[in-house]
């Protein structure tokens, strides 16, 4: 009994360092800031891609990051989340979201939705969370069994007191209701990007340069106006 027990210990053990080392930080540099994330919760993003100051996703995979139905209501949601900081010379002032997909939906009651929130913490120095609610453009409804997929947008934008070290989670639901005769909702999440704003700050070592050249600049002033006298 004590070896099965043993047994079924080590196999708990084995379980559970097969599954943590599946996952992995991951971060992405660039200039001015860097972003880590744990690339286990992902979810339907998809990795990421840090271009400049730009994070872009490229949701994929069948049936993707897609809510679809033809009859009733159904909701697919998915959150990103992940750590930004500021490289020395950086800090961190705004983070700008937009979003592109695919719809269509017709006959009966029909629809399509997205949603969401952009969040940002500060934590040093530390503040107050701050968010904005995704903005999509209108849904328009196609003509009876009229499949053509639309193209749809959304956006959300925060501006901060200037950081250097956050968490930023970007939440989506995308949402299809359908009831009646011949009636199908769809809706894709094709593209996603955020852009991050920074301001250039001069780090100490530049302030003495500064600093320096000023008073050297003017004791040659002095020197000038002593030797015109």
């Amino acid at each position: 009994m004590v070896l099965i027990r043993k047994q079924a210990v080590a196999a708990c053990l084995a379980a559970l360092f097969v599954s943590s080392a599946g996952a992995a930080t991951q971060t992405l540099s660039s200039t001015a800031f860097d972003i880590t994330y744990d690339d286990s919760v992902i979810g339907l993003f998809g990795a990421p891609t840090l271009l400049g100051n730009n994070l872009f996703f490229n949701p994929g995979g069948s049936p993707g990051f897609t809510a679809q139905t033809d009859s009733g209501i159904k909701v697919t949601n998915s959150t990103f989340a992940f750590t930004i900081t500021a490289n020395p010379g950086f800090l961190l002032t705004s983070f700008d979201l937009l979003e592109e997909g695919d719809y269509f939906h017709f006959g009966g009651v029909s629809g399509v939705a997205a949603s969401g929130q952009l969040r940002v913490k500060p934590l040093d120095p530390i503040s107050a969370t701050m968010t904005d609610g995704l903005s999509a453009s209108a849904f328009v409804a196609n003509p009876m069994l009229d499949f053509t997929t639309n193209n749809w947008t959304a956006d959300a934008s925060i501006t901060a007191s200037p950081f250097t070290i956050g968490h930023v989670s970007i939440q989506n639901i995308l949402a299809a209701f359908a009831t009646g005769e011949l009636a199908y909702a769809f809706i894709e999440k094709k593209n996603v990007s955020l852009a991050v704003g920074v301001t250039a700050v001069p780090e100490p070592h530049t302030y003495a340069l500064m600093l320096a050249g000023i008073g050297m600049l003017g004791f040659a002033a002095r020197k000038r106006m002593s030797q015109g006298d």
